[in-house]
């Protein structure tokens, strides 16, 4: 039941895409992080005997990670943020030329770091990860100083963006740990936990908790009332702190960080639930299809998570390609459709109509089937020390670019013939 609001006082949308940067703002980020993501699974291929053997130390395996963590899932989040901000928090957009400059940067430093791993230069990798680290920075710099200018109240979406930024720096400066950990000065294996900890908790973990707090309400048309978003919130940070706590105390305090991740992958479902329980939608997105995949995936990289279980790495890596993926079949052809709608005639907020024509149906239920396949089948591989496991996990993972790329082109060709012409 909507609340009364006084006479002659009309409702004030929540979002506000009038302020929605030029698409090439987030498409320069999101476009790119498409070839890193191939890329990383050209090379989970490639490096299959090792991951089979669970060698996760050895250089090139560390820079395949990385073009999946840096390359993949945090250029996409900058991306997807630099349209999100302006248009949740009704702020102007960063200038374009703040933007490239941003990405070139961070872009130099990525190929920087990755081939001081892949030559065993040490010293190209200080560079690499120095430059990255004044890319993060920059970028941060914008982000804050847009939630900053917000007259947005500082509730708990305000708040999980700062923190999930501050977990983004705080996975460099735990890069500089690791560094001085390989010169000796630092326990290799326990930074090494903490930075992965981070990285998937503090940094992509609070930002999929934040983000989704729009977007459920969105593709459900619910208004989420009653739901407290904080909570798992809470619990993920919790976590997190615990991780960093070991540093000092006992490794084992990250086994208690997992039951704390545990219980945010059990509220976030329930939530999810009741947030579409409340759905006014018609009919059932699929997108939630995916949205659901993946939590569950997040569910049991956390209970492997208490047991010290190196497979809940694996198991993560693809409870986050799956969420993105899946949102990114909406998230994407709106884009587009706010592009359209901005030069036809009329309110721009049809671009949301014009976005139901433009996306595929049945493409996040494909994105779901396939990850779970691939993590079952990288989990099988290292388990069973079978290369062709996790050479068939990479193939899927080429598939699935394939299909999201197929579809969402034809998908949009078809909205478009639908959507109405320009005089």
């Amino acid at each position: 039941m909507e609340r009364p609001t006084p006479d002659g006082v009309r409702y004030q949308p929540t979002i506000n895409i009038e302020k929605a940067p030029r698409i090439v703002a987030p498409i320069l980020y999101v476009g790119t992080a498409y070839g890193f993501l191939g890329l990383a699974a050209l090379l989970s291929i490639n490096y299959a005997p090792w991951l089979a053997r669970g060698d996760y130390g050895y250089p090139l395996v560390i820079m395949m990670v990385h073009f999946f963590t840096l390359g993949f899932l945090s250029m996409t989040a900058m991306g997807i943020l630099n349209q999100w901000i302006p248009v949740v928090f009704d702020v102007e957009p960063l200038r374009v030329r703040r933007v490239i400059v941003n990405f070139l940067l961070y872009l130099v430093g990525l190929l920087t770091f990755e081939w001081g791993f892949q030559q065993h230069e040490w010293g190209v990798l200080a560079v690499g990860g120095s430059l990255l680290a004044l890319a993060i920075l920059a970028w941060s710099a914008g982000v804050l100083g847009q939630l900053h200018r917000s007259s947005k109240p500082h509730d708990v979406v305000y708040r999980g963006i700062q923190s999930a930024v501050l977990g983004f720096n705080l996975v460099w400066v735990l890069g500089v740990f690791m560094a001085l950990a390989f010169l000796g000065w630092w326990p290799e294996y326990q930074v090494l936990r903490v930075h992965i900890a981070t990285a998937l908790a503090a940094w992509m973990g609070l930002l999929i908790l934040t983000v989704q707090q729009k977007l459920n309400p969105m593709f459900s048309m619910s208004r989420a009332e009653g739901v407290n978003f904080a909570l798992p919130m809470v619990l993920a940070g919790g976590g997190v702190l615990l991780a960093w706590a070991s540093l000092v105390t006992s490794p084992l305090l990250i086994r208690v960080g997992g039951g704390l991740w545990v219980g945010t992958a059990v509220f976030a479902g329930i939530q999810l639930v009741r947030v579409l329980k409340q759905g006014k939608s018609k009919t059932f997105d699929r997108v939630f299809v995916g949205v659901g995949a993946a939590w569950l995936l997040f569910l049991a990289a956390a209970i492997l998570t208490v047991w010290l279980n190196p497979l809940a790495v694996l198991v993560a890596f693809w409870g986050m390609l799956t969420l993105i993926l899946s949102y990114q079949t909406r998230i994407l052809p709106f884009m587009v459709a706010l592009v359209v709608a901005k030069r036809l005639p009329g309110p721009v907020f049809k671009a949301f109509f014009m976005a139901q024509a433009m996306h595929s149906k049945n493409q996040p239920v494909i994105v779901a089937v396939l990850g779970l396949a691939g993590a079952a089948l990288s989990v099988a591989g290292r388990l069973k020390g079978a290369p062709a496991f996790d050479a068939v996990s990479g193939t899927i993972i080429l598939l699935l670019i394939a299909s999201q790329i197929v579809n969402g082109a034809l998908s949009m060709a078809q909205g478009r013939k639908r959507a109405p012409a320009r005089p």
